[in-house]
């Protein structure tokens, strides 16, 4: 069954996210997600979309590509992971801190967005306070490095 899952998440994430896709491609991947985790729960696919994210991001552009899709597929009903620092600094990690060389602040915003803000903190709010930097975070920076000194 995890094989299964496995071969499910990598089905889903193991292409380009701007690829040129119909509305009833885009759909049936849409779908496919959603079954997924309807099937398994978000705790088991996201175990597994973590694991393809560490296993198949060996650099800035595979994360950045990786952390677009994972925004398309979770921007309408964004889902809830137990240690976002964990996951994003490994994403900006990957992508040496600098959204910007890949064209991917937008996203990286969005994602920090949902994952780092509550309703009553709009100090690290990307979205609402133009002066707070995701790269320049203090977890995101000691995450990142912890990952660099482990050279993973």
């Amino acid at each position: 069954m995890i094989d299964k899952l496995k071969n499910l998440i990598f089905y889903l994430f193991n292409r380009r996210w701007d690829e040129d896709l119909t509305d009833g491609e885009e759909e049936k991947l849409q779908n496919i997600y959603e079954n997924t985790i309807s099937d398994y729960g978000w705790k088991r696919v996201f175990k597994e979309i973590d694991n393809y994210m560490r296993s198949s991001c060996p650099d800035g552009e595979s994360a950045c590509n990786f952390a677009h899709l994972y925004w398309g597929y979770n921007c309408a009903d964004f889902k809830d992971i137990d240690n976002p620092v964990r996951f994003l600094g490994f994403i900006y990690y990957r992508m040496e801190l600098s959204p910007f060389k890949y064209d991917a602040i937008e996203v990286m915003d969005g994602l920090v967005h949902e994952l780092l803000c509550t309703e009553g903190d709009k100090d690290r709010d990307p979205l609402w306070n133009a002066y707070y930097v995701p790269e320049e975070d203090p977890r995101i920076i000691e995450e990142a490095e912890r990952l660099r000194k482990e050279n993973v």
